[in-house]
């Protein structure tokens, strides 16, 4: 499947999600995206990294860590910006962006 395509499926779940290059490769930044973690409502900027990256096969970060929530968060430099990722690994770069975004925002349900 196309980054375009991908990308589209992000869009039918958050509008304003945008394309970005990181090393070449592309990746999702979706700004001021809603999602409830532990029974809080969270509104954030979060960039899914759909490749390898520190030891992972794939990657959400998140504007700021989530205290109670997740494992592990380590900050991370990305597009020329600081962000927070936990401990999530085994998420594959297979799956489409959405179910990949989706499978990441499990590690701090």
């Amino acid at each position: 499947m196309s980054d375009a395509a991908q990308l589209a499926g992000l869009k039918a779940m958050h509008q304003d999600a945008v394309l970005l290059k990181e090393g070449g490769k592309p990746v999702a930044l979706l700004p001021a995206f809603g999602f409830v973690a532990g029974d809080n409502p969270y509104r954030m900027d979060l960039l899914l990294v759909p490749f390898a990256h520190s030891g992972y096969e794939t990657r959400l970060f998140f504007e700021r860590k989530i205290d109670g929530r997740g494992a592990n968060w380590n900050q991370h430099r990305v597009i020329e910006r600081n962000w927070w990722a936990p401990s999530w690994n085994h998420v594959p770069a297979s799956l489409r962006w959405t179910q990949m975004l989706l499978a990441h925002l499990r590690a701090v349900a």
